[in-house]
């Protein structure tokens, strides 16, 4: 199975009527509980969006995840969930064609913003996802998210490994030794770009949790992340699959 299919973590517009790419939607209306779209709450959401996703209901994950990814730094799973279910509604034959290339557009941007970031889910989904474009340049940028995601001891530390060996041997077929050098040399340069924060909209209200603007806790703590990170400070927890487009579970999806 490519790996396009098996996850969608790489990929604009919300689609609440559409359908996910893999089940049919299902629940009542938004109501913020099971069976219904996120909503607010103590976590802004963030919870009841990832079990949608987790449900496959990418259609009601996506505008929920873009108003909480809006917050910026430490909520890169957000962004990275947000590309997720951007990529998967563009592979759904229930999107309307004119759709699709916007929202494949949205998730390659989050899914880089995450990756830029430092989320290691983020960047070996984008690697997965250049590799399915298959032309030369998506090859080699494919290649170097391979390097910086091995680069990354966040997740080596848990043992946890979502690069498919199968796209790393096709990149090597591909570029050759030559190229794969460069791609490790230029990755061994990675600096993290923090996650950027920006103004919402009424539309994002009822999904951001009162006292939490700027990734700050309600009593004004900076929202925790731990585990290693590529810069040497603190990352968040675990998101994505297996080969980064494995569908989420529930080791992959929580917060702290």
């Amino acid at each position: 199975m490519p790996p396009i299919a098996r996850f969608a973590p790489l990929a604009l517009i919300v689609l609440a009527a559409c359908a996910s790419a893999d089940r049919p939607p299902h629940g009542g209306p938004m109501s913020g509980g099971p069976g219904g779209q996120a909503g607010g709450g103590r976590d802004g959401g963030f919870t009841q969006a990832a079990r949608l996703v987790d449900e496959g209901r990418y259609a009601d994950a996506l505008p929920v995840l873009r108003c909480v990814a809006s917050r910026g730094e430490g909520f890169e799973i957000a962004e990275y969930l947000a590309g997720y279910s951007a990529f998967r509604l563009a592979r759904s034959e229930e999107t309307p064609a004119v759709l699709r290339d916007d929202l494949l557009t949205e998730g390659f941007e989050r899914m880089t913003a995450a990756a830029q970031a430092g989320w290691p889910a983020a960047q070996a989904g984008l690697a997965e996802a250049l590799f399915e474009i298959a032309n030369e340049d998506a090859l080699a940028e494919a290649a170097y998210w391979a390097a910086v995601y091995r680069n990354n001891p966040r997740e080596r530390v848990y043992g946890i490994d979502r690069l498919d060996d199968a796209v790393e041997t096709s990149l090597a077929e591909h570029l050759g030794d030559t190229a794969i050098s460069a791609s490790e040399q230029r990755a061994a340069g990675f600096t993290i770009i923090p996650l950027a924060g920006h103004e919402t909209g009424a539309e994002c209200a009822r999904f951001l949790r009162t006292g939490s603007e700027n990734g700050q806790r309600g009593d004004g703590s900076r929202r925790g992340r731990g585990g290693p990170r590529q810069d040497g400070g603190q990352g968040g927890g675990p998101g994505g699959g297996r080969g980064g487009w494995a569908e989420p579970d529930d080791r992959a999806i929580h917060t702290r």
